[in-house]
Formats: C-alpha cells, sequence, structure tokens
C-alpha cells in the first residue's frame, strides 16, 4: 500500500524538484554568504519550512533582536496557508497521525499536487498526500544544505547574491498580479508599504496587531474575499521591504535593482517561468554591481 502510494506520488513532484533544486541552492548559497554555516539552512528547511519566509529569516537573524516584527511578518508571508488550511479541511480528516504532518509541511507546492491531483482509487490517499508533502520536504532540505555547503567549498564572488529573494518575491508578485482582473490590491501592497516605510516606520507594527486581530467575527464571505486579495497584496509589500534599504538618493542610486527587477519583470512576462526569471534577474545584478557600479 505504502510503495503502491510513493511510486504514484513521486512523478507528480518530479516538476518540484526541478524548481526547489535551483531556489534551494540559491537559498543555501544565500546563507553562506551571509556567514551561517549548512546546519541553519538545514534546520530552517526542517522545522520552518517556509520558502520565501525562509529567504527573509536570513535578515531576521541579522537583524537586532525585534520579535514583534517577526511574528508581523511572518503572519503577513505566511497568511495565505490559513486558506489552504481551510480548503483541505475535509481532505485530511481520518488520516490519522499523518494528518499533523501534512498540515506543516503544506508548502504552496505540496498543497497545489494535493488539492489537484487524480489520485487513482486503488491508491491510498492518505498515504499518497503524504509522500508528496516529504517528498518535497525532503527536495527542498537538501538543496538548501548542498547549497550552502556548496558556497562554502567554491571560491566565487558572491557579492549580489542576496538579490535572489528580491527577485523571487518581484516573479511571486507578478504571478498574482496577471492571474488579477483588477490590481487593486497589488497597488494597496506596493503603496501602503512605501507610506509606512517613509512616514510610520515602527507605529506600524504597533498598530498592526489590533487591525489583524479584530474583535468583529469575520464571515465566511469575508474570508473568502481576503484569501482572493491578501496573497498580491501581501507580496507587493514584500517587493518593497526587500529595497529597503537601498539608497535611491545617493550612490548608484538605486540603479543597479532598478535595472535587475526590469530584467525580471520581462523575463517573466515572456516566458513565465520562474526558475529563468529569479535566475536571470539575480545574475544581471551581480554582473551589475560586481563589474559596473
Amino acid at each position: 500500500m505504502k510503495l503502491k502510494a510513493f511510486k504514484a506520488a513521486f512523478p507528480y513532484t518530479l516538476p518540484i524538484l526541478t524548481g526547489f533544486l535551483f531556489l534551494g541552492f540559491a537559498y543555501g548559497i544565500y546563507m553562506n554568504a551571509n556567514g551561517f554555516s549548512f546546519v541553519y539552512p538545514m534546520l530552517t528547511s526542517l522545522l520552518v519550512y517556509g520558502g520565501s519566509l525562509e529567504f527573509v529569516t536570513v535578515e531576521m537573524l541579522l537583524s537586532p533582536f525585534a520579535p514583534m516584527q517577526v511574528l508581523i511578518m511572518t503572519l503577513l508571508i505566511q497568511a495565505r496557508h490559513i486558506f489552504y488550511g481551510i480548503s483541505m479541511l475535509e481532505r485530511y480528516k481520518g488520516m490519522g497521525w499523518k494528518k499533523y504532518y501534512l498540515i506543516f509541511g503544506m508548502c504552496d507546492e505540496s498543497f497545489s499536487i494535493n488539492y489537484t491531483a487524480n489520485i487513482p482509487d486503488d491508491v491510498d490517499k492518505g498515504w499518497f498526500m503524504f509522500f508528496v508533502t516529504l517528498l518535497n520536504q525532503f527536495y527542498w532540505c537538501i538543496s538548501a544544505t548542498l547549497g550552502c555547503l556548496l558556497g562554502s567549498v567554491l571560491n566565487f564572488n558572491t557579492k549580489g547574491v542576496s538579490f535572489v529573494m528580491t527577485a523571487m518575491f518581484v516573479v511571486i508578485f507578478l504571478e498574482q498580479w496577471l492571474k488579477e482582473e483588477h490590481h487593486i490590491a497589488s497597488l494597496i501592497g506596493i503603496v501602503a508599504s512605501v507610506i509606512c516605510l517613509i512616514i510610520f516606520g515602527t507605529m506600524l507594527t504597533r498598530f498592526l496587531p489590533f487591525i489583524i486581530f479584530s474583535e468583529e467575527r469575520k464571515t465566511p464571505e469575508f474570508v473568502n474575499y481576503v484569501g482572493r486579495y491578501l496573497p498580491p497584496a501581501v507580496f507587493g509589500m514584500l517587493v518593497i521591504y526587500c529595497l529597503k534599504d537601498v539608497q535611491f538618493l545617493r550612490g548608484n542610486y538605486g540603479v543597479p535593482e532598478i535595472i535587475s527587477i526590469l530584467v525580471t519583470t520581462i523575463l517573466h512576462v515572456w516566458k513565465r517561468n520562474m526558475l529563468i526569471s529569479i535566475a536571470g534577474g539575480t545574475i544581471c545584478y551581480m554582473v551589475l554591481i560586481q563589474l559596473i557600479f
């Protein structure tokens, strides 16, 4: 039963393996470039397993201790998983102990497979979803760990590799933008982030908990509405977050970042391939800051 479920699940995860190899390696190298040993990406991949959150975690670990800001950033980045969970409530019933790991490992990729896959009638659905989730986490953990080890062994200039996080959020934001009929939520996310960074500063972190944890009980319709419009707004914010330390009024005036974001955008609109878009934007940025600026 288990072997049959594994054989049925494995082909579904092969496209995820391809993507995770690049992003995981990039994450591991990014960790190494910031002074972390391979133990850190290995542990975050095993215990946090948050994809985009893990990239942001690098800056969190290097920043002064600010638990409230970390909590809010984590909630914003991972809020979409609440709606993944709502969608999987019925599917995860009767799964026994496997249910707890399925919930823990419900990343975007595992959710998309387990929610949409046509599982054969003679394959145990619980074990199928378990192996999809386990394989995807295994791919990510191994890729991130090997990427960090590779970064420590190979002697090459990693200056600019941090742009991989910006490129990733730009691509995810573009995916949300291209799927939307109306772009109000995306624009609100960008504008709100710019205003908060310029004007409000830390006040945002003081008021946001009261906004998020309102006393009003949310209706199912509102939950569905938030589920549709929160992701593009959040990733719009994350694009701005990645650019928060760029000096647009002095130095190189943010030209490398602007050019690299344009390259990432053009590649993604043209090819709609996350690997090509993120790799192209990151390589462009590394070339610009290492050889030109």
